[in-house]
């Protein structure tokens, strides 16, 4: 019972890093001035929508 709550508690606090860690890097890309290939594709694909 105690391991099974144990891991349960441990269990949830990687999700929730885990989401929170995906959160953050989505916007990432976008930060800097600087020019690469997937930040042109990507500016392309929101002028096309």
């Amino acid at each position: 019972m105690f391991t099974t709550i144990v891991l349960g508690i441990l269990i949830a606090i990687v999700v929730v890093l885990g989401l929170r860690s995906f959160v953050k890097g989505k916007g990432s890309c976008g930060d800097c001035d600087c020019t690469c290939p997937i930040k042109e594709e990507m500016r392309k694909a929101s002028k096309v929508k």
